[in-house]
């Protein structure tokens, strides 16, 4: 067994006994289970919030595009910024309206505000159809990532059903506590491992992150502008002001918003975070084009 085996298994075991663990002395009645009590405070939320992020994409999508496509990637860096800089106002006005009408998803906002149990029940089916897509993305891209890091020990089938049913365990146990929790330890390593790399490549390999950029910029003129067509500046504008206005739609996020002790714990989360996290991952991803 090599030590990748180990320590991928280790983590695994640490993650499902974090996520039963937490909930361990709670009551845990519905609101518990779907919204934690409305008792996390900044850093939880953050965390929480920050895991549909931090995922899959961060390593595999979000890289891929920096390397394939160069210049237009950029758009991760930017929709992001700005859907924080929007919850900054839009996510305690939610969280005020849901602690002042007990709701428990996303659904309920809609049945509340709307007066219209039909409205409701478009937006539960929409956010699980579409959830269908983001979660088969998610285990593939898992699958990928504990295979190629086990060195092929386990195959990508039997990382997605172990991640799958780890997943089911501990959130039909904990809820959305065994997420934080579980959250914690993912964003801690990601945010370290891709802080890491995207300063230590470009500095290891080219001197500076300037010097990278100039090194790519040779290797392949053109590959850091926005091509005329296609992937050019309009698209980049269209799916940034469409990726912010859309961030907070997704059921999983804006429930989420529920779960704050209080509606200043989204002003106090630190997005800055999130962009350091885009640069770096663009900055290993542009690196690797040259390595």
């Amino acid at each position: 067994m090599n030590i990748a085996l180990l320590i991928i298994l280790a983590f695994l075991l640490l993650s499902i006994f974090l996520g039963i663990r937490s909930s361990k002395g709670k009551d845990m009645d519905l609101e518990q289970w779907t919204v934690g009590g409305r008792g996390f405070g900044a850093i939880f939320v953050f965390l929480l919030m920050a895991g549909e992020i931090y995922t899959t994409f961060s390593f595999l999508g979000g890289s891929g595009w920096a390397y394939g496509k160069g210049a237009p990637a950029l758009y991760v860096l930017i929709y992001i910024t700005l859907s924080y800089v929007l919850s900054y106002w839009l996510l305690p006005e939610i969280w005020r309206y849901a602690k002042e009408n007990k709701l428990m998803s996303q659904s309920d906002f809609f049945v509340n505000k709307y007066k219209s149990p039909s409205l409701g029940i478009l937006a539960a089916l929409v956010g699980v159809v579409s959830m269908i897509p983001v979660i088969v993305v998610q285990l593939k891209g898992l699958g990928i990532i504990v295979s190629e890091a086990s060195y092929g020990a386990i195959s990508m089938s039997e990382a997605v059903w172990m991640g799958a049913i780890s997943l089911t365990i501990y959130v039909m146990i904990s809820g959305i506590h065994g997420s934080v929790w579980t959250a914690v330890i993912k964003d801690i390593m990601m945010v370290a491992i891709i802080g890491f790399l995207g300063i230590y490549l470009p500095i290891h390999y080219f001197g500076g992150f300037q010097p990278m950029f100039e090194a790519v910029d040779a290797a392949k003129p053109g590959f850091l502008k926005f091509p005329d067509q296609g992937l050019s500046v309009s698209w980049f504008i269209s799916t940034v002001i469409l990726l912010v206005f859309g961030f907070y739609m997704w059921p999983q996020v804006f429930s989420a918003v529920y779960s704050a002790r209080s509606g200043k714990a989204f002003r106090k989360t630190p997005s800055s975070a999130l962009y350091i996290h885009s640069c770096c991952y663009s900055s290993f991803s542009l690196g690797l084009q040259l390595y």
